[in-house]
């Protein structure tokens, strides 16, 4: 079976549930001062990642990444943007801040601790 990867793909879910889900993850942080709880990404990035051309929508990719803050390895995302064939579409013009080139993911948000509400 092909996959067949929608730009309507996704839907809203009650407050309630939405809220629950939550909960159920941060009680099952280990350590609720460094652990990632959330990762939030601007609306302009995320338009930038979306307007990839063939980009019907994002795959987040979990990940784990070194923390300076938390001292470890925490939870992170990458986001790739994807065509409609599921294919993924790296970006081709990386900066190298992170000391690669050529092809990348899409990451940098401002992780959830220390940048909480």
């Amino acid at each position: 079976m092909p996959n067949n990867f929608d730009p309507h793909d996704g839907g809203k879910v009650s407050r309630a549930d939405a809220e629950k889900w939550i909960k159920k993850f941060d009680d099952d942080r280990h350590d609720k001062e460094k652990d990632t709880k959330s990762i939030f990404f601007g609306k302009d990035f995320l338009r930038e990642v979306l307007d990839t051309p063939e980009c019907v929508g994002i795959s987040f990719f979990f990940a784990r990444k070194h923390s300076a803050f938390a001292g470890k390895e925490t939870l992170n995302l990458v986001l790739v943007p994807r065509r409609a064939d599921g294919t993924l579409i790296w970006a081709k013009d990386f900066d190298g801040k992170d000391g690669g080139s050529g092809e990348s993911g899409y990451n940098q948000g401002k992780i959830c601790p220390p940048t909480c509400s």
